[in-house]
């Protein structure tokens, strides 16, 4: 039985470390190789009111920094056993498995039912993780740095990136034959994102990442609006919904 959970222990372990890098790497195999496209000109192949200014996606930086140094902290002997790592490890491997599978399909088949399906999957991931987190206040100071805050981060992201990237794909597809306008679902789809981002950061009792990260999300798109001249409605309903969960935020943290 011993044996049998150390190995447990070294595959999530390992697979945290590999995925990691993967998620890094994988984001430069146009750039390296020519193959497909960039992954910026997948996310503009079908554009939306839904997607924020280009300069919102750097947070991409911020997200692998510290999930990789979550992967090299997990992977020390000392933390082998660590039974918060070991409740989230194997989904934070997972998390960082189906990013890289995302942003290779992304940049070969462009944004369609493929990505929406792994992005979903990335999203599964990673709130099966964060709601594993005990309460900032009950970690370690390297905890709250090492853990707490790539989780977090990511679960925030991912949770406004599944909403746009559904926007793009239902554009693909020419959702107008539905009976919608490209405008009037656009709002939909961010009143949608934010009442699921809303619960989700209920139900963490107030993680103040998790709404930040939301914030981030809704006045890029704000920006977008602004300046890309899409649609007025949904930068004002995305400059709403930034208050709303800032407000939401500081109640709940009262």
């Amino acid at each position: 039985m011993f044996k049998e959970t150390r190995t447990r222990d070294t595959w999530r372990q390992a697979g945290n470390l590999i995925f990691a890098l993967t998620q890094i790497a994988a984001g430069y195999v146009f750039t390296i190789f020519a193959v497909g496209r960039s992954l910026n000109s997948s996310a503009a192949a079908y554009p939306t009111p839904v997607i924020p200014a280009g300069y919102a996606f750097s947070i991409w930086g911020i997200i692998f920094l510290f999930s990789l140094a979550y992967a090299i902290y997990q992977l020390l002997p000392s933390q082998r056993e660590n039974s918060l790592l070991r409740r989230l490890g194997w989904f934070t491997a997972s998390a960082f498995f189906f990013n890289t599978v995302w942003e290779l399909v992304a940049q070969l088949v462009t944004f369609n039912w493929p990505t929406l399906f792994i992005i979903v999957l990335i999203l599964v991931s990673a709130l099966a993780a964060f709601f594993r987190l005990p309460a900032y206040r009950k970690l370690e100071r390297r905890e709250k740095w090492l853990v707490f805050t790539p989780v977090s981060l990511l679960a925030g992201w991912v949770s406004a990136a599944t909403f746009v990237n559904l926007s793009s794909v239902l554009n693909q597809l020419n959702f107008n034959n539905f009976g919608f306008s490209l405008a009037g679902f656009s709002l939909l789809i961010i009143a949608l994102a934010c009442l699921f981002a809303a619960f989700i950061l209920y139900k963490s009792g107030g993680n103040v990442l998790y709404g930040l990260t939301v914030i981030w999300a809704l006045v890029a798109i704000l920006v977008a609006n602004l300046t890309r001249a899409y649609e007025p409605g949904a930068a004002i309903l995305a400059g709403i919904f930034a208050l709303v969960v800032l407000v939401e935020l500081y109640l709940l943290n009262l």
